[in-house]
């Protein structure tokens, strides 16, 4: 008798002590609710963070290459147009001076220009530099009038070198313009020397659509900027050789380096910041460039990113509902196995605890179940002798 009711009171005190720990059972709640919680929270963030970063990488990489494939196609235009010139300007170059007439040059110079309308005006040089043809659109021909141009650079370049390619120059203030010398194969087939109109160049460029604020333009080798959309600039002669873009382009073209497809992002002549890529127009070493302001290159990124938070955040909130549910499903059974207990230690030894978790609770449940189901027979029993 004096066992069955020191066990009693064990269970008693054992009950009173979880139901008194009441705030702990709250406190493991909240503890499985936090510690599930930040488990799928960390895995989302992650996937998330990675999610962006590959997003961001992509999609500026993507805008680059667009624009560097811009940039490619223009420069090519470029490209062939002085070439298909050269092309044209250098049979009139493989006859000499001794065995051709002047009418017969004048009339091969006369085709040229219909055949080619980029060239306004046509220059015959001898071998020693003098001029004895020349053919223009806008201004009366001139014949034989022996202007010595052996020290001009045109001539000079072009016999050493067989090709000269002058700096960019307006005509009435408007019209851009460039000198081509080719020299023949023979010093006495003298220099061709023609003037081209290079307004051709400016709707190649203008033809460049780079999204709603995006523009592309040519400079020269030094800087110089000679074709743009805004026309004003480059009636200017306007030097982008401050430009960060423009001189990394010409380090690299100085050092040698290779080039790589990476993002620049720099600032245009108005200070604003943008997305750059460019590409080369041989044989003049022109170079053209693409730009596209950064607000709008980021503006279907920030779409996307904004896409992504809010799938995470969605994420984040199912992760907290799926830990209070599984932490209730947790907390619940050791609750009743706890009120269970103290009410059996309480002298309630008919009481049955009652929890249908299907795991290592309810067989805990079971045997306190038993272990009160032989304490009422035992006590009873007890009662019976005495």
């Amino acid at each position: 008798m004096q066992t069955v009711t020191q066990l009693l009171k064990r269970i008693a005190t054992g009950g009173a002590r979880l139901r008194d720990r009441l705030p702990v059972r709250r406190t493991l709640f909240w503890k499985y609710v936090v510690l599930f919680t930040l488990v799928t929270s960390a895995a989302l963030v992650i996937d998330g963070l990675v999610d962006i970063w590959f997003t961001v990488r992509d999609h500026r990489a993507t805008l680059v290459r667009i624009q560097r494939e811009q940039a490619i196609s223009a420069a090519s235009k470029i490209t062939e147009f002085i070439s298909e010139i050269e092309a044209q300007l250098g049979w009139t170059t493989h006859l000499s001076w001794q065995t051709t007439t002047i009418e017969q040059r004048a009339l091969d110079a006369r085709r040229l220009l219909r055949q080619v309308p980029a060239i306004a005006e046509l220059a015959l040089l001898d071998g020693e530099g003098r001029e004895r043809l020349r053919i223009s659109r806008q201004a009366m021909d001139e014949i034989g009038s022996n202007d010595d141009f052996s020290q001009d650079d045109k001539f000079k370049e072009a016999i050493a070198d067989k090709v000269y390619y002058g700096p960019v120059y307006f005509r009435r203030g408007t019209e851009p313009f460039m000198t081509l010398a080719m020299a023949g194969a023979r010093r006495d087939a003298g220099v061709s020397v023609a003037e081209v109109n290079l307004t051709h160049i400016w709707d190649v460029v203008n033809a460049i659509k780079v999204g709603r604020g995006g523009r592309a333009y040519v400079v020269d080798a030094r800087g110089r900027l000679i074709a743009h959309p805004e026309i004003s600039l480059v009636l200017r002669y306007t030097d982008f050789s401050r430009l960060a873009q423009v001189k990394a382009v010409q380090a690299r073209l100085r050092d040698g380096t290779p080039y790589t497809e990476t993002v620049q992002v720099a600032h245009d002549d108005r200070g604003e910041p943008v997305l750059a890529a460019h590409a080369m127009a041989g044989p003049l070493n022109w170079l053209v460039l693409v730009e596209l302001p950064e607000s709008e290159a980021n503006a279907p990124l920030n779409t996307a990113l904004v896409r992504i938070v809010i799938v995470l955040a969605a994420g984040l909130i199912l992760a907290l509902l799926a830990a209070l549910l599984l932490a209730r499903l947790m907390v619940v059974p050791v609750r009743a196995l706890a009120d269970g207990a103290a009410r059996i230690g309480a002298g309630q030894l008919d009481h049955r605890i009652r929890v249908t978790s299907g795991d290592e609770l309810e067989a805990l449940g079971d045997q306190l179940n038993d272990m009160a189901g032989k304490l009422q027979t035992s006590y009873a029993t007890l009662e019976r002798k005495v």
